[in-house]
């Protein structure tokens, strides 16, 4: 889940790190002088794109607060603003914490040069310490990255608190990502998180209870984000293709696509239909109207199951396709365990059912020239 910036400052400021005061509009934050309004999105560098705007008054920052509400940045309509309270600020930091997939483990990210342009950064001037599992962040790490960032004196105990803070909070939120950019250290010495960026591992959602009433904001394409709602998973390619791809698995889904690229099918978008058979409403319901709208030429559908009953997948996309019938050219490979009869309930249906893998990619590849 990529959290929108007030979400995570919210998470920053129950684990003990510094965050400016701060208000979704329309309410403002009590007691400040100077606003920064920040439109809500899940994208950076929007800054640069018209989504932060100054204010020296309520009434300033209300106007453009509401210029915000509702505008496109980039790919991404404003549902929120944030307004916060501007800080006089001395130093911007980089601080982060990431999960090296390659280490196995979380590692602290430091540079002395944060702000906007920190992927200009020079390698040298970037800090990346391992925290090994089984010994936690230990103090020698969090002072290695304090000297490394060289704060002025008054603001060091400060920011060794923000480090082990920020560590704790990623490893206690199974957080992929947690990232200040910048951290300000301010005229008075104080360390404050002035932007945020958590992304949580939303597989991990059972063990925190406290989420319920925390969502990440909608991303990607009306019909990913409709596979999403369905409990699928898709990426939208050509909006000029030819053919939609409906797979059982993640895996399956890139080798299907690299099969048909590799011979010349000309791809509208991908689809892994995870557990949708199986699941309750929308279900594949869901991903077969999403899929109608695109008003395919031709949809290969390329379901393999090697513990569930193919028959009883079939009859659920029997079942979906009669609420939400496709357009166009259905090349079905369905194998698994009784899969033949899984594929005698479908054939009525107008799928042009297979059990070879081959036969029915030539098959993708036949109907799509046919429709030319």
């Amino acid at each position: 889940m990529n959290l929108l910036e007030f979400q995570a400052k919210g998470l920053f400021a129950r684990h003990g790190i510094a965050v400016p005061k701060g208000a979704t509009w329309p309410d403002l934050p009590d007691g400040v002088e100077g606003y920064v309004v920040k439109a809500q999105i899940p994208a950076g560098g929007r800054g640069k794109s018209g989504g932060i705007h100054f204010a020296e008054t309520a009434a300033e920052a209300s106007a453009a607060a509401e210029a915000l509400d509702g505008s496109t940045i980039g790919e991404h309509r404003v549902e929120r603003v944030y307004v916060e309270q501007r800080l006089d600020i001395a130093r911007e930091l980089y601080l982060a914490v990431v999960i090296d997939r390659d280490r196995r483990c979380r590692t602290i990210v430091a540079s002395p040069d944060g702000g906007v342009d920190v992927e200009q950064v020079p390698h040298d001037r970037i800090l990346k310490v391992p925290v090994e599992p089984l010994l936690g962040i230990r103090t020698f790490v969090i002072d290695r990255v304090v000297r490394f960032l060289a704060p002025p004196p008054e603001a060091a105990k400060t920011l060794a608190a923000t480090v082990r803070a920020l560590h704790d909070m990623a490893l206690g939120e199974d957080a992929e990502l947690a990232e200040i950019n910048p951290l300000a250290v301010t005229a008075a010495g104080t360390v404050v998180a002035a932007d945020a960026k958590v992304v949580l591992d939303k597989r991990a959602r059972h063990r925190h209870p406290e989420w319920k009433d925390l969502s990440a904001p909608a991303e990607g394409t009306e019909f990913e984000r409709a596979v999403a709602t369905a409990g699928g998973v898709a990426a939208e390619m050509d909006p000029n293709g030819d053919v939609v791809a409906v797979v059982s698995g993640a895996g399956l889904m890139m080798a299907s696509l690299d099969a048909l690229v590799d011979m010349g099918a000309s791809m509208r978008c991908v689809v892994d239909m995870a557990g949708t058979p199986f699941g309750e409403a929308p279900g594949l319901v869901g991903v077969f109207q999403a899929v109608a709208t695109l008003k395919p030429r031709v949809t290969f559908i390329n379901a393999y199951f090697h513990t569930a009953l193919a028959d009883n997948v079939a009859r659920s996309m029997a079942n979906a396709y009669a609420k939400a019938p496709l357009g166009g050219r259905i090349v079905l490979r369905l194998v698994g365990r009784n899969a033949e009869e899984g594929r005698a309930l479908l054939t009525p249906l107008g799928f042009e059912a297979h059990g070879d893998l081959e036969a029915a990619l030539k098959a993708v590849i036949a109907a799509q020239r046919q429709t030319d």
